[in-house]
């Protein structure tokens, strides 16, 4: 069976990180072939993405990885979906990674942010039939949807997707070198005796880190916040800014530092100075970052009560959960799993089990049967 694969590609996004990992692990697989079919993030014009659908017709299958950034996003007269998957003539997968159903989950304050709740009104309560034709016939064309969170199949099936083509598929466990060296980064730092708290992952407004600092901020002096990342998309750079300024304004100088995107060979050590994971995330439906922390199996993970982080919960015994947006729940399940031997041990056996159960080529081997399923 042969493949082809629409994804983001070689590029810094979380989905690519995602596809490749997926698409070593079906090649991985007997008599399977994946053809990729390369979206590096930028715009392109409409001729483009038709001439990406003819190129998916070269498999037994098509397989669309769909983000509504990959296409435009959301105004129709931007919207490049249609010019592709109107080429396509093989039986179609679809991955959906982003719902836009439901509550603005993104915080922000002032103007800009009391705009993009107007503008999310208007998506969700006004503009229906375009909203259900972004939400809904966009997938429902599909022989088959994977979703890698039950609450993106709860979306599909509310606006009235079949439920029984809909399968939850999550992101694998990534194959990670053994987390070593992180006695130089504490050094390089000058954190030799610290309780190190990560969080690691590009930076972005829903990834929470206003709230990890102010959950430090209640924590003892001995405690420090390592934010091992940088802004992925140009718009997110006045974010470093503001979360710079936090730093400052909490007396919090010697306490946190923003490292900057880390080259890959970089965070097996990061992660081996760390004594906790941290994602105060808002909003998660699934996190590649997430995913890749418990995959390290070597520091217990602490984060937000959110609907995708409940599921990576059910699939990791041993992830400590908090009350989302409560820094003070937050400080506490920090102390917690950083100082209670009982709960480090707990976190390091659920997430060998997790690296185990859910690796790469387990995952791969489900999406291999859907593929099946969509030929037949």
């Amino acid at each position: 069976m042969k493949i082809a694969m629409f994804t983001s590609w070689q590029v810094r996004c979380g989905i690519a990180d995602y596809a490749s990992e997926l698409v070593s692990g079906l090649r991985g697989l007997p008599e399977t072939d994946v053809d990729v079919v390369a979206y590096d993030r930028e715009v392109h014009p409409r001729a483009d993405y038709a001439a990406w659908g003819r190129a998916l017709n070269c498999g037994d299958v098509a397989h669309i990885q769909h983000e509504y950034s990959f296409f435009g996003y959301l105004l129709p007269w931007r919207n490049q979906f249609g010019p592709l998957v109107t080429q396509v003539k093989r039986p179609l997968v679809i991955t959906r990674h982003v719902s836009f159903d439901g509550p603005l989950t993104v915080p922000g304050r002032g103007v800009k942010h009391a705009i993009r709740q107007i503008k999310w009104a208007m998506y969700n309560r006004w503009l229906g039939p375009y909203a259900r034709r972004l939400n809904k016939d966009t997938f429902d064309i599909a022989r088959k949807i994977i979703v890698l969170s039950g609450r993106l199949k709860e979306h599909l099936v509310a606006r009235g997707v079949n439920p029984g083509k809909i399968h939850v598929i999550p992101g694998g466990a990534p194959a990670v070198m053994p987390p070593a060296g992180g006695g130089a980064v504490r050094a390089r730092y000058g954190w030799e005796g610290k309780r190190v708290i990560g969080q690691f992952g590009y930076l972005a407004p829903p990834k929470g880190h206003a709230l990890a600092l102010e959950a430090l901020a209640r924590l003892p002096d001995d405690y420090v916040l390592l934010i091992a990342g940088g802004p992925r998309l140009e718009a997110h750079r006045p974010l470093q800014a503001e979360i710079e300024a936090q730093i400052a304004a909490l007396g919090l100088g010697g306490r946190a530092r923003i490292t900057g995107f880390l080259p890959a060979g970089e965070v097996p050590a990061h992660i081996d100075a760390c004594d906790a994971l941290v994602y105060p995330y808002t909003h998660a439906d699934f996190s590649y970052s997430v995913a890749t922390g418990l995959a390290y199996g070597s520091a217990p993970v602490v984060a937000s009560d959110v609907y995708g982080h409940r599921e990576f919960a059910g699939y990791c015994a041993g992830m400590t959960l908090f009350l989302s947006g409560d820094a003070g729940a937050l400080a506490a399940a920090l102390r917690k799993a950083v100082e209670d031997e009982g709960v480090r041990a707990e976190a390091k056996v659920g997430m060998l089990r997790y690296a185990r159960e859910f690796s790469w080529s387990a995952i791969a081997s489900r999406t291999g049967e859907v593929y099946a399923a969509a030929l037949s």
